[in-house]
């Protein structure tokens, strides 16, 4: 066993058990006057005698100061192995990134999406830069990333000299803020300014190693930049108009990295990550105490030395003592568990946190475990889930509600339903007025009318898909009409023309002569198939051709 905050035991324990001494050695008044046989007899029985009611007291504080020393059970020493690729990320905070193209400005709207970045991203490490003439170092390259999404909404401009776009000052600084580190890779955040050719900014990426990664957070349609109550104008009074610079795409290809242009959804950012996906990684080796903490055993049991020491227990009610430890260990058990989700919860294994927090809303049906259950729900990108969660938070708190509602409408934006998102970002706007709830209701308006045009469009192409079609079905109903009735036509002129034909052979046959030879024949057939008679067959005796013109059928 091993203390990790040894320092609380020699400042704190040995001044308590000279206490502990002193309180037990010394006598009161009554003590001093009488016998302590004859007290025995005169006092009333008040259950634990004075000094065993100290010595509880004081083994309480015993153990709570060894709690505070946090002892450990070491196991051993683990090596952990991990793949880790370093970005700088460099945003644009010159005068042009002002302009409203994108709500509620295009720094605000790079902020999120750098922000959303950085939530996303894993094996990763970032540091931040901002730049407009000259650059200002706001981040070293770290992992923590609850640090860079502070110092990033802290970042404040209204102090700086904001004039010019120069992306070489950037480039230069990340430089310093790699060090000798390789390979170099950096996200340029900007909407490129007004220059046409980067040839030295190319020249020195090169030179030093940059792979260049370029968000552009702009429109082509552009904005006007406003400034002291109205719009930024040119030397000849027209107001300046500032729009994507999609020349700087030339920097990217040229380093081999990826353009890409800012959109309303998460599409740009899974398209970067996919491409940073790909970088070398650098392999670490880190060397980790295997270890477990002893201190919520030992805070347990001081506390039940202290409920000890305050409140008398009979003999009879011992059951209840042992109901009470088994309360007070089930307490420590849901602590543990609570620990467990929220290390897994901080380490990025959201499914673990979301196992881990389910025990616990189980058991405690709390509105807090429920909303912890939710978001570990939301980060593992079970957003039904996570629903079913936050709706069961039923709260009088306004702030809890207020999250509640808030993760409520980004689970249905995820989820595309945009309607469901709104109403909830409305709801909660009414608890709270909050710059990113409103930020997401913006979004959520322009995605549903974009939702809802696509569902317009596809209605109109599968109407003229249909009309199309039963003009087809028409066309091929009347070329078979036709086909049929052609059928029919030469199929009357052929039995018109067979009927005339059996006509005329009928004719040609009653006109035609019977030869000798048939006759003959004829003659013969009958005698052979000639009605059998009784008892004898009459001679016949034909008469002779001469006398007679008629045939003998």
């Amino acid at each position: 066993m091993k203390f990790l905050s040894f320092e609380f035991i020699p400042l704190m324990l040995v001044p308590s058990l000279i206490l502990l001494y002193l309180v037990l050695t010394n006598k009161s008044m009554i003590e001093r006057i009488f016998e302590s046989e004859l007290l025995q007899k005169l006092k009333i029985d008040q259950g634990l005698p004075k000094k065993m009611r100290m010595s509880l007291l004081f083994g309480a504080l015993f153990l709570m100061i060894v709690a505070l020393a946090r002892p450990v059970y070491q196991k051993g020493v683990v090596e952990v192995a991990s793949l880790r690729a370093n970005l700088v990320i460099a945003l644009d905070i010159s005068r042009s990134m002002k302009a409203k193209d994108l709500y509620p400005n295009r720094l605000e709207f790079a902020k999120k999406k750098i922000e959303e970045l950085i939530d996303k991203t894993n094996n990763l490490s970032i540091g931040i830069l901002a730049f407009a003439k000259d650059a200002y170092i706001v981040s070293p390259i770290t992992d923590d990333k609850a640090s860079l999404t502070y110092l990033l909404h802290r970042l404040h401009t209204n102090e700086l000299s904001l004039r010019g776009t120069n992306i070489l000052s950037a480039l230069m600084s990340a430089k310093l803020l790699y060090g000798n580190k390789r390979p170099r890779n950096i996200l340029i955040v900007t909407d490129g300014g007004d220059k046409k050719d980067f040839k030295d900014e190319i020249a020195y990426a090169k030179e030093n190693g940059f792979k260049v990664f370029i968000l552009g957070v702009a429109t082509k349609r552009g904005a006007p930049i406003e400034e002291n109550g109205g719009y930024l104008k040119d030397k000849k009074g027209n107001i300046v108009i500032t729009k994507l610079n999609t020349d700087i795409a030339k920097l990217a290809k040229a380093t081999g990295g990826e353009f890409v242009q800012a959109r309303l959804d998460s599409s740009d950012i899974g398209l970067i990550l996919k491409k940073i996906g790909g970088l070398q990684k650098e392999k670490k080796t880190e060397k980790i105490v295997d270890q477990t903490e002893l201190y919520p055993y030992v805070l347990a049991l001081s506390l039940l030395l202290l409920f000890l020491s305050f409140f008398d227990i009979p003999h009879k009610n011992i059951a209840f003592l042992l109901l009470l430890g088994t309360y007070l260990h089930a307490g420590m058990m849901d602590f543990q568990i609570i620990k467990q989700a929220k290390e897994s919860y901080m380490k990025g294994h959201y499914e673990k946190a979301a196992k881990e927090f389910a025990k616990i809303a189980s058991q405690k049906e709390t509105p807090q475990s429920y909303y912890d259950l939710g978001n570990a729900l939301y980060k593992a990108k079970k957003y039904k889930a996570a629903i079913k969660a936050y709706n069961k938070v039923q709260t009088q708190d306004r702030e809890l509600e207020f999250r509640k509602l808030h993760n409520l409408g980004n689970s249905y934006f995820q989820l595309k339903n945009y309607k469901k998102a709104i109403e909830m970002y409305e709801k909660a706007l009414h608890l709270k007025q909050d710059k990113d709830t409103k930020f997401n209701l913006e979004l959520a308006k322009k995605m549903l009318k974009k939702q809802q045009q696509k569902k317009q469009n596809k209605k109109q192409q599968k109407q003229q898909k249909q009309k199309n079609k039963k003009k087809q079905q028409k066309g091929k109903q009347n070329k078979k009409n036709q086909k049929q009735n052609a059928t029919k036509q030469k199929k009357e002129q052929k039995q018109k023309s067979g009927k005339k034909q059996s006509a005329k052979k009928g004719k040609e046959q009653k006109n035609e002569p019977i030869s000798k030879r048939e006759e003959k024949k004829w003659l013969k057939l009958i005698q052979k198939n000639s009605a059998p008679t009784l008892l004898y067959k009459a001679p016949i005796k034909p008469k002779k051709e001469e006398e007679t013109n008629e045939n003998p059928w």
